[in-house]
């Protein structure tokens, strides 16, 4: 098991899509706001070696990492295992308590009202919904299997505190750069994203069906296992700018909208929302996100093979 390597700080962000138009200028976008990059390192994971970790220092002298893109890396595929665990092995040995995750993508919204999920909305969703089974520990460590010892329970996986904060950091714009802000009391749930591709006609269709059933629009987009961040300890920010419909659920050049989101709209409004929460987070206590990583009888364990 190698020793970890990297900074440690509470607080990190894996943001991807919504910061995707910087390119590699996240640092000088940062250091123009008063966060100092420390440092850059590429730790070596039991799973090979990890995504780039940056180190930070703001103005008023906290402290947080930064991992570009949910942990992707050029050339290396997504959808293998081994990249959602080095990101995670690496947040729990840094000492990561509270993460910041920002996600885009389509709606799946049935309704034509002003409440409506629709693009160039700002989403925080109440809870998720996954097509996989997302990894719930990591191999080769005290965590690879916790289900006999601690069960997950997943009632609000996104921290309501942070979400609330969130909130309030938009709150604080004038004018908006939103045309309408989905709180948690939306009750909007998230399709975990994990295809590899757009998703196809029907499983728009499906998810928004799926939807309307319930009563809950649903949006799908990137997002990391919220069960391994609860075993991990994590309190979870994921917010989602809904950037576009589903797949074939409204007439769209889909590639040519998201181009240009990413690119000239997103960077720098969710930058500087980004920099000014990782400056200011507290850790919460006020929810439930510890409580909910609840420990079992040990005859549970002991019922298991040596």
């Amino acid at each position: 098991m190698p020793e970890y390597s990297g900074p440690r700080a509470a607080v990190a962000t894996i943001t991807g899509s919504p910061l995707w138009g910087l390119g590699d200028r996240f640092s000088d976008f940062a250091a123009q706001r008063g966060c100092r990059l420390l440092g850059m390192h590429r730790p070596e994971t039991p799973y090979g070696i990890g995504p780039r970790v940056e180190h930070y220092l703001c103005s008023n002298g906290q402290e947080f990492l930064r991992i570009p893109s949910y942990g992707m890396v050029a050339g290396e595929d997504w959808v293998e295992r081994k990249a959602e665990w080095k990101v995670f092995w690496i947040l729990w040995q840094a000492g990561v308590r509270m993460l910041i995750v920002g996600g885009t993508s389509g709606t799946c919204d049935w309704r034509d009202t002003p409440d409506a999920v629709q693009p160039g909305d700002m989403v925080l969703p109440w809870s998720y919904i996954s097509l996989d089974a997302p990894p719930s520990g990591l191999p080769g460590t005290e965590l690879e299997s916790v289900l006999a010892e601690h069960v997950p329970l997943m009632d609000q996986p996104f921290c309501p505190t942070l979400a609330m904060q969130w909130e309030r950091e938009i709150d604080k714009l004038d004018p908006s750069p939103f045309r309408k802000v989905h709180g948690q009391v939306a009750r909007v749930v998230l399709n975990r994203w994990h295809y590899g591709a757009f998703e196809s006609v029907a499983q728009a269709m499906l998810l928004r069906h799926f939807g309307q059933s319930i009563g809950s629009a649903v949006i799908t987009g990137d997002c990391i296992s919220p069960p391994l961040a609860r075993v991990c300890g994590l309190h979870m920010l994921y917010y989602h700018v809904a950037s576009n419909w589903a797949e074939g659920l409204r007439p769209e050049n889909l590639t040519g909208s998201l181009d240009h989101m990413y690119m000239q709209t997103l960077p720098a409004v969710i930058g500087d929302l980004e920099l000014r929460l990782l400056s200011s987070i507290q850790e919460p206590e006020d929810c439930r996100c510890r409580e909910l990583l609840r420990a079992r009888p040990p005859a549970y364990r002991d019922a298991l093979s040596p």
